[in-house]
């Protein structure tokens, strides 16, 4: 695995609608692809490996694009840019967090994030200070409403150490584990079709999904995504720990996956000796709430990357599960054929 990948992923700047610099990191990543190549209209990036068999299936693989952030919502007369979460930033991890700006000419400017409580101690606002004492100062700098503002976070290894840490490994954990499994699958020969999405706009309302699953249609679905592990808590509740592998999540609110297909992942995995790890979601969803919806209903599933401070300025993730997870999608694709597809609806 290309280390340098990730780092270029985790940096990059991108939330919702605003997904350009992590769009063409995965292009150059997969230009072995470029030939098939799809966009939706909201900017989701579609790379297909065919299968030689003729009227074969397709499956879809689909991490996203976006990261949470903020967009400028408005700017003091004091020289102050109020902003506007993209996303479910956590409440922490707004309060004296430097952050940066991308203006419309591409210069990225540092400031400070901070927030105004109520009475009730609740946060009623949020506002980044660039160091300027005047709205025209803002101005004059290409700083205006509606820019990106992400937190001011690099990726580094820790010491010693299988963890990486760096912001908006949601989901770019999910897409450099699929971005690794589609430059392995370039070389099989497989009985289905692969579309590997990469999904705008997850953090606003799973929307790329739906699009890519309606424009391409697959028979298969599978969100790669992530879950926040608890990191207090090492005990049996537990079930998104940090290096022991992927998880197959057997529920969440917006997508209860098909009980066949399930079987089939934990059987596979088994099988093949990679390691995963089982989970539900209490809250929350993925790409797969708005996807499994589309074409008459598609059989779908969860694949989960444990990390630990999500939605935060840094991340945790663990090397060895990007190696496993990739290795999953890979035996996934490996594997189906048309009549196991066939099985999956056969209620």
């Amino acid at each position: 695995m290309d280390i340098n990948l990730l780092s270029d992923l985790s940096n990059a700047d991108s939330i919702a609608s605003n997904e350009k610099e992590v769009r063409n990191i995965i292009k150059n990543a997969l230009k072995m692809y470029a030939n098939d190549f799809y966009y939706d209209g909201l900017g989701s990036l579609m790379a297909t490996k065919r299968s030689s068999v003729e009227d074969a299936p397709t499956i879809m693989f689909a991490s996203h694009l976006d990261e949470v952030g903020f967009m400028i919502r408005n700017i003091s007369d004091i020289g102050f840019a109020y902003l506007m979460a993209v996303g479910g930033v956590e409440d922490r991890a707004k309060i004296n967090q430097p952050v940066r700006v991308t203006t419309q000419s591409g210069k990225k400017i540092t400031g400070l994030m901070n927030v105004i409580k109520n009475t009730d101690g609740q946060i009623e606002d949020m506002y980044v200070d660039f160091g300027f004492d005047s709205r025209e100062a803002v101005l004059k700098a290409g700083i205006n409403i509606g820019d990106m503002v992400v937190f001011d976070s690099e990726f580094k290894r820790l010491a010693e150490s299988d963890t990486v840490m760096g912001k908006a490994m949601d989901d770019r954990a999910g897409d450099f584990a699929l971005i690794n499994a589609m430059q392995k699958i370039a070389k099989l020969d497989l009985k289905v079709n692969v579309v590997a999405a990469f999904t705008s706009s997850e953090e606003v309302g799973c929307r790329g999904a739906k699009l890519c699953s309606y424009l391409k249609k697959p028979d298969l679905f599978f969100a790669v995504d992530v879950a926040k592990h608890p990191e207090l808590d090492r005990g049996f509740t537990n079930h998104r720990k940090l290096g022991y592998g992927p998880m197959l999540e057997f529920y969440d609110k917006t997508m209860i996956p098909n009980r066949k297909l399930i079987n089939y992942l934990n059987e596979l995995a088994t099988k093949n000796k990679i390691p995963y790890q089982h989970d539900m979601f209490k809250g929350g969803g993925t790409d797969a709430a708005t996807a499994h919806l589309e074409n008459g209903g598609t059989v779908s599933a969860v694949l989960g990357f444990p990390i630990k401070y999500c939605h935060d300025p840094h991340s945790f993730a663990n090397l060895k599960d990007f190696s496993n997870m990739s290795k999953l999608i890979v035996t996934i694709a490996q594997s189906l054929s048309k009549q196991q597809i066939k099985d999956f609806y056969t209620y």
